[in-house]
């Protein structure tokens, strides 16, 4: 009996998958047959010559996601297949691996003591440039996440200062995550280096780290050389404060960053905007009246094929698993159900925010619970397990067709209790909904339901400036989309700001 396709689908896959190193595989570890078989059903996609990651089936052609999940890795395996550990990531690079930093870089930079100098042309407009370094590489290597990096020390006294000007944040974090000073010293006083010396005390006492800017100028006058602090900063003060010290997380860090860079962009653009002064009961009703509008647009933009038909039958009790078995599994009907659930757990916090509780207060005691609402229906109903509503995201996660990647889970508790604690310090109830939606969305912090629950967030913020319920429409969500990604990636909140007020704008009261 012939061999059906899907057999030879399975076993190829089982062959190629025993050969491949974390998803990543060469032409010369596979056979020809499996890898035409392969690419023909959209299992394997082409990185560059030679080269190919394992991919769902589902994967569209083109779409940037799953490249830029294997990113990282496609380096890792391709630099140690080709340099073994004859390898390092230039300081720039080094500095991403080691500060995590979100977005993917256009460009990743290598060196090694062999094999001359090449430009490797990647998917999505990234690519790798290796070189060859004169000497060798003859410094201590650290290992993080697979690849071969450059001490956050050495980091340090290798980059320009063109880079304080350029990359300001990082710079900064960079600062912040060093624990100790005793290498960078060393560093600098076996190096004779002079200008990184002046330029790290400087931007150390930038940063209010006196100790640290005062040994490196003491250390470098005892051993005989003519130093003095230059600050390669541009700007007036720091985005992370001095009672930060040193030893900070740099996810919590980044986080810390993005208020203190994009609070004052924000204010700028809704210096005109007016509290209005809308009695509680009056909200709460408004919310009401614009329930089926809202989930409509929310669950739309989020993929869900719902429709406002579908969303009233099952706000109106005429969703019934128990008698109807279509109704029990159905995608969608959970969606709406659960931001049914969801959109009653937040029209009760926000009773408590506008009879007078600190709105972050509130919100951080009872996003957990709006959380489990979303799921708590598609849970029961089987479509997802129940460790679903546990919390936070134990995996990575990827936005579609974003060159952002949200934090590793591993920091998302700490990002999260950082956000917290920087969206309580704002006082314009406008300038936290749109930093708190933003930088919410930034951490991600769930496998699902993120949007969902950073809009819901923008909405209690406001309310407690007494601002309508805003509705982003699924019509606006390519624009939605993009200025969320200029703020994520270029650090630009300008676009997201103003769109949010366009948004917020419309009077939903002439069509509830």
């Amino acid at each position: 009996m012939p061999e059906s396709v899907r057999q030879r689908l399975a076993k190829a896959l089982e062959r190629v998958h025993a050969a491949a190193v974390r998803g990543i595989v060469r032409s010369a570890d596979m056979n020809r047959a499996d890898r035409e078989l392969l690419q023909r059903h959209g299992y394997l996609v082409d990185i560059v010559k030679g080269w190919y990651f394992l991919a769902k089936p589902t994967t569209a052609v083109g779409e940037s996601t799953a490249w830029y999940a294997n990113y990282w890795t496609f380096l890792s395996v391709y630099l140690e297949n080709r340099f073994g550990e004859d390898y390092c990531l230039s300081a720039a690079s080094s500095l991403d691996v080691h500060l995590g930093v979100s977005m993917i870089p256009h460009q990743v930079v290598a060196m090694s003591g062999h094999g001359g100098k090449t430009l490797l042309d990647l998917p999505h407009d990234t690519s790798l440039l290796a070189y060859e370094e004169r000497g060798g590489i003859s410094w201590d290597v650290d290992v993080v996440t697979g690849l071969r990096v450059m001490p956050l020390a050495l980091v340090l006294c290798r980059l320009p200062e063109t880079f304080f000007h350029q990359r300001r944040a990082d710079a900064e974090i960079a600062l912040r995550s060093l624990i100790s000073i005793t290498e960078l010293v060393r560093l600098l006083l076996s190096g004779g280096s002079v200008a990184a010396a002046q330029r790290l005390s400087g931007a150390f006492r930038y940063m209010g780290d006196l100790e640290a800017a005062d040994e490196i100028m003491d250390a470098m006058k005892s051993a005989g050389y003519v130093c003095r602090p230059v600050n390669p900063f541009m700007d007036h003060a720091p985005l992370l404060r001095q009672a930060s010290g040193r030893g900070l997380s740099p996810y919590a860090a980044r986080i810390s960053a993005l208020f203190r860079s994009m609070q004052e962009p924000v204010e700028r653009e809704i210096a005109s905007i007016q509290q209005n002064t809308e009695l509680p009961e009056t909200y709460l009703h408004h919310m009401d009246d614009v329930y089926v509008h809202d989930a409509y647009h929310s669950l739309s933009i989020e993929g869900y094929e719902v429709t406002p038909e579908l969303i009233q039958r099952i706000r109106a009790g005429e969703w019934d698993p128990e008698h109807n078995p279509g109704d029990v599994r159905e995608r969608n009907a959970m969606a709406a159900r659960g931001y049914l659930e969801a959109f009653l757990a937040v029209k009760e916090t926000l009773s408590d925010i506008l009879a007078g509780q600190p709105p972050v207060e509130a919100i951080r005691r009872d996003y957990g619970v709006w959380y489990r609402a979303l799921f708590s229906a598609s849970v029961q109903a089987g479509i997802l397990e129940a460790h679903h509503l546990a919390g936070f995201r134990n995996g990575p996660v990827y936005i579609w067709g974003s060159r952002h990647v949200p934090l590793p889970p591993t920091a998302v508790a700490d990002a999260i209790n950082t956000f917290f604690t920087h969206l309580a310090e704002l006082s314009n109830p406008s300038v936290r909904a749109v930093l708190g939606h933003f930088v919410f969305t930034f951490i991600h912090p769930y496998m699902d339901g993120n949007g969902r629950m950073a809009r819901f967030l923008m909405n209690a913020m406001m309310a407690s400036g007494g601002h309508p319920w805003t509705i982003i429409r699924v019509e606006r969500r390519k624009d939605y989309m993009a200025a969320l990604e200029a703020a994520s990636c270029e650090g630009n909140i300008t676009p997201f700001t103003r769109f949010i007020l366009e948004e917020s704008a419309v009077d939903w009261g002439s069509t509830a």
